[in-house]
C-alpha cells in the first residue's frame, strides 16, 4: 500500500467531511462521475512520487517499480476475488476487451451474444469474429427491468454445438460467449454478475464483461467471471491511462496471445505484453489506500442511498426514470426531450450531467449530497419545460 495520506484532516467516516479533498465541488454540482470521476487531492502527488523517488534513480530503481506493480495487482486480485495470476494491467477499458478477444481461439460455428444497445468499444472488440466464422448476435432490450433475463434467455437458447465443454476444457465445435456491461452506460440497468456467471459455466459459456461504469460504484465479485476490463478513471476517481484486464483459468486454456513483445514471448497464454503505465500505478494504489480510509461498505452503501434519494426524488417530481429502482449502480438516467439542449441548460446553472440518446444521465458518486440531487432534479423539471 501506498504511504502517501490525503488532505483531509476531518475524520474519515464523515461523508461531508470528505468533500475538502474534492475543491471542485465547492462551486459546483457535478453529477457526472460515469463521463469522469473527481480526482481526488493527493492524487497527482503520488504519481509524482513515482518520477522524484523512483524513476529518479533510473534503471537502479527497477526492483522497486516492479514490486510495486506486482503489490498492485495481488492487492486487485484479493479486492475482486480472483487470483494475482488473472490479473493484467492495460491502458483502458477499449484495449482490455480487444486483447481478450482478438486472443480468444473461437472456432467456426462460436456465437457471441450482446444486447443490441451494448457499448460500443464492447461490440468493435468483436470486430474480427464474424469473417473468421464467429456470429455475433444481437440480443433486443425492450423493457430495462428484463435486460437480465433477455440476455439469460438469450444464453439459454444458444444451440448445443454452440457450448463449450466444461467437463474438459477443451472446445467443441463452437463456443458461446455472453459479452455484457456489467453497469450500462446509458440506461444505468446493473447486472447481477454472479447469476449471469452460474449461467455460463452450467451451460459451457464464457463470460465477458465490461466493468467500466460499476467498478468502484458496487461490490464487484469475479470468482465467476471469465473475462472482465475496467478502467479506473470513473468511479474509482484515479487517473487515465491504466485498466484491469482480469480472465479466468478457463478463459485462458482458450487463448493464445494476440500481441507479442518481451514479456511473454515464450508464453502464449500471458497477455501482458510490455510496461505498464507505471506512474499510473503508483496513482492507482494511492486511490485504493484513500478508498480503504473511508471503507468501501461506506462507499457503496452511500451511493446506493443517493440512488434511492434520486430515485424517489423522480417519482415525487413525475420524472421519467429509465433505471431499473431494482438493478442500479450509480447511473440514473431520465427520459426527456432535446436531451443535449437540457444538459446545456443544467450546466448554465452550474449542474453537470450527461446526455445519452433521449435522456439525461446522473451519476452521483458519495461524494455527493442529497441536497445536490434534489436541486438537480428541481432545475430538471423547470428546465425541461423550457423555462
Amino acid at each position: 500500500m501506498g504511504s502517501l495520506t490525503s488532505s483531509v484532516d476531518a475524520p474519515l467516516g464523515d461523508a461531508r467531511a470528505l468533500r475538502s479533498a474534492f475543491p471542485h465541488l465547492h462551486g459546483r454540482i457535478y453529477l457526472d462521475t460515469a463521463a469522469a470521476g473527481l480526482c481526488w487531492q493527493g492524487h497527482g502527488a503520488a504519481v509524482a512520487r513515482f518520477y522524484d523517488e523512483v524513476k529518479s534513480r533510473g534503471f537502479d530503481a527497477r526492483p522497486q517499480w516492479l514490486a510495486q506493480t506486482q503489490a498492485l495487482r495481488a492487492r486487485l486480485a484479493a479486492w475482486l476475488s480472483v487470483e494475482p495470476a488473472d490479473v493484467v494491467f492495460v491502458s483502458n477499458t477499449t484495449e482490455g476487451l480487444n486483447l481478450a478477444a482478438h486472443s480468444l481461439r473461437l472456432p467456426p460455428g462460436s456465437r457471441v451474444l450482446m444486447a443490441a444497445d451494448e457499448f460500443p468499444s464492447l461490440v468493435g472488440a468483436w470486430s474480427r469474429a464474424r469473417p473468421a466464422g464467429v456470429e455475433l448476435v444481437p440480443v433486443p432490450i425492450g423493457d430495462e427491468a428484463a435486460r437480465e433475463a433477455a440476455l439469460l434467455d438469450a444464453l439459454l437458447g444458444a444451440p448445443p454445438d454452440t457450448r463449450h465443454s466444461s467437463q474438459d476444457g477443451q472446445p467443441g465445435s463452437g463456443l458461446c460467449v455472453l459479452a455484457v456491461s456489467q453497469t450500462h452506460w446509458s440506461t444505468g440497468t446493473t447486472l447481477d454478475l454472479p447469476r449471469l456467471g452460474r449461467a455460463c459455466r452450467e451451460h459451457g459459456a464464457l463470460l465477458m464483461v465490461d466493468g467500466m461504469q460499476a467498478l468502484g460504484a458496487v461490490p464487484t465479485d469475479l470468482s465467476l467471471v471469465d473475462i472482465y476490463a475496467a478502467s479506473f478513471f470513473k468511479w474509482m476517481l484515479s487517473g487515465f491511462g491504466i485498466g484491469v484486464l482480469v480472465t479466468s483459468t478457463r478463459a485462458r486454456a482458450l487463448m493464445d496471445a494476440a500481441f507479442r513483445g518481451y514479456g511473454n514471448l515464450d508464453d502464449p497464454g500471458q497477455l501482458q505484453y510490455a510496461h505498464v503505465n507505471i506512474p499510473a500505478v503508483y496513482g492507482l494504489d494511492a486511490t485504493l489506500d484513500f478508498f480503504e480510509r473511508i471503507g468501501w461498505p461506506l462507499v457503496h452503501r452511500r451511493v446506493q442511498w443517493l440512488g434511492g434519494h434520486l430515485v424517489d426524488g423522480a417519482r415525487r417530481l413525475g420524472l421519467p426514470l429509465v433505471t431499473p429502482p431494482t438493478a442500479r449502480a450509480g447511473i440514473f438516467s431520465l427520459r426527456c426531450a432535446d436531451a443535449d439542449g437540457l444538459r446545456e441548460r443544467l450546466a448554465a446553472r452550474g449542474i453537470s450531467v450527461s446526455a445519452r440518446g433521449d435522456g439525461i444521465r446522473i451519476s452521483p458518486h458519495y461524494y455527493n449530497e442529497p441536497e445536490e440531487i434534489d436541486a438537480c432534479l428541481a432545475a430538471l423539471a423547470e428546465t425541461a419545460g423550457g423555462r
